[in-house]
């Protein structure tokens, strides 16, 4: 992280980010919930029990249409893409999905590359036990970044997960490409 992305990552506090009232936790300005470890292998494993061929398409649906919501709620619709790109990241990190860092990005193609560590989803495919080989697992995270960066730029993105803790990679990669290919 060079000095620039870590005044701005510093400039957005969990007490910015965060917040309760009466009782209600928001993210920004979203109603939030907190789900443990434990629940969301749960979420994992009533999934697979019931649509074992569907998991990975829901949970990237689901992680799209969450990311989405969460760049459309982002509190000023004044900042560059670029600020809202960090304050994004920073606030994926901040609401416990796990260490995420920009590798390199350029909004304008847009193309991205991100690295995580400690991320929910393979922390939580390894007590699950739902899968009988090594393989990618963070599609909640792929779709919640797709969303973000879609959203951010008014275009669609993919994201694709080339690396994955869960087998045996040191860190989860993803790659962040325009819907359809290299432009």
């Amino acid at each position: 992280m060079d000095e620039n992305e870590e005044s701005r990552a510093g400039a957005y506090s969990l007490k910015q980010i965060l917040t309760t009232e009466k009782g209600i936790l928001h993210l920004g300005p979203t109603r939030a919930v907190v789900m443990t470890e434990s629940a969301f292998v749960f979420l994992l494993r009533v999934l697979h029990e019931n649509a074992p061929h569907i998991l990975k398409y829901a949970l990237y649906d689901m992680g799209y249409r969450a990311g989405n919501q969460m760049a459309s709620a982002r509190p000023s619709q004044s900042e560059t893409p670029e600020e809202s790109f960090h304050l994004l990241v920073e606030t994926y990190k901040q609401a416990g999905y796990g260490n995420l860092e920009v590798l390199e990005y350029d909004l304008s193609v847009p193309r991205a590359r991100l690295r995580g560590t400690h991320l929910l989803e393979s922390s939580a495919a390894c007590e699950a036990d739902i899968y009988r080989s090594p393989r990618a697992v963070d599609h909640y995270t792929r779709g919640m970044l797709a969303g973000l960066m879609s959203n951010t730029l008014g275009h669609q993105v993919v994201c694709e997960e080339i690396a994955c803790e869960f087998r045996g990679d040191p860190a989860c990669e993803f790659v962040i490409l325009p819907f359809g290919g290299e432009e």
